[in-house]
Parts: structure tokens; C-alpha cells; sequence
């Protein structure tokens, strides 16, 4: 029963981060490029002034659901034995999947609209590399920190044996 609460709120805690940058970045296009969009996307209908209420709620419900394919792709609930390369691809390809038929369901912008697919293909690719960069440099300090410890550990053990 624990594990299901932890689940939960992992889901809840990653829903919540993702929207909150979600809305931050929506909100900031909004302000550079609202008024100009304002005819093509229903997500600026009101142009540099704010977001409405409908494109929240949609925002909300899309953070939702890539919170739970993360949960699904990494809790091994589905795969036990995937490399965890293999889970990023799949979640990734299905993140882009639903972000596809958010795009189509809520009319984020016509799906002829070229340029909304650039945008669309060069936010989702900047986003992975940034948090790529951000994955490794994270990974290469808890890396050092780790030897570190290690080498004091084998440091320590070995004066042990000495005595």
C-alpha cells in the first residue's frame, strides 16, 4: 500500500513541476508572441494578455499524462528487464505521441501550420537537450561524489587492517 501512495505522489509531484514549467514557458511566448498568434493558436486567444482558463486545464491534463508515461516507462511496472536507454526512447516517442494528439484534440495550432510543427519538434528537442546536459552533469558530480567516498571508505578500511 506504501508503494502505491510513493507511486502516486511521484506522479503528482512530476504532473505539478512539468506544468508549472509549462505555463512559465507558455506565458513567456505568450508575452513575446501572443498578439501575432493570437489568429493562428487558440493557446493565445488572448493574445500577450494571459492564458485562458481552457488552455491551463489542457496544460494540466497534458503534464498529467507524461507524468504517468514516466511512471509507467521507469517504475518497472510494465518493463522489468528494458535497459534503461531502451525506457527513454519509448517514453520519449510516446511522449511525442501524445503531445501529437494534444496538438489535434485541443486545435493547438492547424495541423498544416508548418511553422507550429517547427516550434513544436525544436521546443520538444531543446527541452531533451537541455535536461540531457543537466542528466549528465548531475550524473558526473554524483559520480566524483561517490569516488570520493569510495577512496575514503578504502582509505579507511585499509588503516583498519592495519591495527
Amino acid at each position: 500500500m506504501v508503494k502505491k501512495y510513493k507511486i502516486l505522489h511521484d506522479v503528482i509531484t512530476n504532473t505539478l513541476i512539468l506544468f508549472a514549467i509549462s505555463i512559465l514557458t507558455l506565458i513567456l511566448l505568450a508575452a513575446l508572441f501572443g498578439d501575432s498568434a493570437k489568429e493562428i493558436s487558440p493557446l493565445y486567444q488572448m493574445g500577450s494578455e494571459g492564458l485562458a482558463s481552457s488552455t491551463i486545464l489542457e496544460f494540466l491534463l497534458s503534464s498529467a499524462v507524461i507524468a504517468v508515461l514516466k511512471e509507467l516507462y521507469f517504475s518497472e511496472l510494465i518493463y522489468k528487464k528494458l535497459m534503461t536507454l531502451w525506457r527513454t526512447v519509448l517514453m520519449l516517442f510516446s511522449i511525442i505521441i501524445a503531445s501529437i494528439i494534444f496538438i489535434i484534440v485541443f486545435e493547438w495550432f492547424p495541423p498544416d501550420y508548418v511553422m507550429g510543427w517547427v516550434g513544436f519538434f525544436t521546443c520538444f528537442g531543446g527541452s531533451c537537450l537541455v535536461i540531457s546536459i543537466f542528466l549528465i552533469i548531475k550524473t558526473k558530480i554524483e559520480s566524483r561524489r561517490y569516488e570520493a567516498l569510495l577512496d575514503d571508505y578504502k582509505k579507511q578500511h585499509k588503516h583498519d587492517l592495519k591495527e
